[in-house]
């Protein structure tokens, strides 16, 4: 009688298996990875192109683009969002009224989907809980200091106490294609934490808001470096009141012509200030 042998595998064999099933792993990550970015990127784009489409159509209408805040310390994107398909939120929310209050807290608690970019961090929990819902896009109010004096901010968009009737596009000497309108900001600084209150030490991140208009929250300013990811407690030396971004290597800008284009976070600083002024009179180099 003939013995039965039966087939398996050695263990040197199982090792080279694992071992290519650790390598094609490896091959693909990467590649998997670039790909969900590349859709995370073209999402925000989109977003950021419906924002756009808003803010020119808020300007059909009211002869002029909204403010970066109003009296009561509404953001610009509350004023859009009769334009982004929110009208359900717009008929609650009441202009002339805080936005932590009622009945405003009941709609400015809300996600709105156009305003997340999906690539950006959510907000650590603390910050999450803290006030107006969390957004990734602030308007530009140009390249001077977003929490300087009233009437100095000289981008597209400025604030109620420099202009309370808002920017005309004829203001944009500039060129509309030539004016960053809004781009990405969320919770990067990791070292800005809660100084006072119920969560005193823990990171926050960020301030960015899409209800609450505020320095920080819905609009920012180009005096500091793209992509600066920390916090100073002078403020103005930090990124707190910049533009910033979880895409790799930059992040996506709308202007005032309604285009997105991608900038570059080794962009430099004379180029990109120059990019927020819309009667600035600079020569701006095409390579951002």
């Amino acid at each position: 009688m003939r013995p039965c042998y039966r087939s398996a595998f050695t263990l040197i064999e199982l090792l080279v298996v694992v071992a290519i099933i650790a390598v094609l792993v490896g091959l693909l990550l990467p590649a998997v990875q670039k790909v969900r970015e590349a859709a995370a990127r073209t999402s925000c784009l989109n977003n950021l192109k419906q924002v756009g489409l808003a803010f020119h159509n808020y300007h059909d209408s009211a002869h002029r683009f909204p403010t970066a805040n109003t009296a009561t310390f509404g953001s610009a994107f509350t004023m859009i969002l009769p334009f982004v398909e929110q009208d359900n939120i717009r008929r609650i929310y009441d202009v002339g009224l805080s936005p932590t209050v009622a009945p405003n807290n009941t709609v400015t608690n809300l996600p709105v989907k156009i305003y997340i970019c999906p690539t950006m961090q959510k907000p650590p929990a603390p910050q999450a809980a803290y006030t107006t819902h969390y957004a990734s896009y602030a308007v530009c109010v140009g390249s001077n200091y977003a929490w300087g004096p009233d009437g100095a901010d000289n981008g597209i968009i400025v604030r109620y106490g420099t202009n309370p009737n808002g920017v005309t596009m004829t203001a944009i000497i500039d060129g509309t294609s030539n004016t960053i309108l809004a781009g990405e900001m969320g919770f990067q600084l990791k070292d800005y934490t809660f100084s006072s209150g119920p969560y005193v030490g823990q990171v926050r991140g960020g301030n960015t808001s899409w209800a609450f208009g505020y320095a920080s929250y819905s609009f920012a300013d180009t005096l500091n470096s793209f992509n600066l990811k920390s916090f100073a407690p002078t403020l103005q030396d930090g990124g707190l009141h910049g533009f910033r971004s979880d895409h790799p290597s930059g992040g996506n800008f709308l202007f005032g012509d309604g285009s997105i284009r991608f900038v570059h976070d080794s962009i430099d600083l004379p180029n990109y200030q120059a990019l927020a002024t819309r009667a600035g009179g600079e020569i701006i180099s095409v390579d951002y």
